[in-house]
């Protein structure tokens, strides 16, 4: 086995099971091997997680943070970001409750992001909470991306919301006039905000 061939097999896991049915024994089932063998390459559940954050660091490009204001480089990062995550939906909650160790290929991936906020003044005790927070908005944009165009539907009870009943189907003809989906018209708008108020807070800040 290779960890190009686990990783491979980890997401092909996934992609039938919920988070909490992803285990070990799934997973040497699938690779074809006895649990044990398995554990000869890959330590517990925990290095199995991380190696799933490892190679989806690897695809998410924060080089925008190198040679551009901080506020022009969270947009193509952010894009990155959900364009990946919308690949591998499944793996959202397994990263959030397991801790980053540390790997070479995620501290690449954060590094360039705490430089280009402390080049543009920000204090670095508020640097790691903007991050955050902008990455719940990306993860939770890239889960609309999958999820059913007319989740927001009010359906056979349209007369009971009236108001929210139109706000839908403004949406849905803005939606169409301009060929945009719905998750990405509201992902781009949630965006635009988030800089917005960031660039805000920083010029009251001085």
């Amino acid at each position: 086995m290779t960890q190009e061939r686990i990783i491979d097999a980890a997401f092909g896991v996934l992609a039938d099971r919920d988070a909490d049915e992803f285990t070990m024994s799934r997973l040497a089932e699938r690779l074809g091997v006895r649990p044990s063998a398995l554990y000869n390459h890959v330590h517990n559940r925990q290095a199995l997680v991380n190696l799933l954050r490892r190679s989806i660091a690897a695809e998410i490009d924060s080089s925008a943070f190198e040679d551009r204001p901080w506020d022009e480089a969270i947009e193509p990062w952010a894009r990155s970001y959900r364009e990946v995550f919308a690949r591998h939906p499944q793996v959202v909650a397994l990263l959030a409750t397991v801790a980053m160790d540390g790997n070479e290929t995620s501290l690449h991936l954060y590094e360039p992001i705490v430089l280009g906020f402390q080049r543009g003044g920000w204090e670095t005790a508020d640097i790691v909470p903007v991050i955050v927070a902008l990455e719940s908005f990306i993860i939770g944009s890239s889960l609309d991306v999958i999820a059913d165009p007319e989740n927001m539907s009010p359906g056979a009870n349209a007369a009971l919301a009236p108001a929210f009943s139109a706000a839908v189907r403004a949406r849905d003809d803005a939606d169409a006039a301009s060929g945009v989906s719905h998750a990405d018209r509201a992902f781009e708008l949630g965006l635009a905000a988030m800089v917005a108020g960031l660039r805000a807070r920083m010029a009251a800040a001085g």
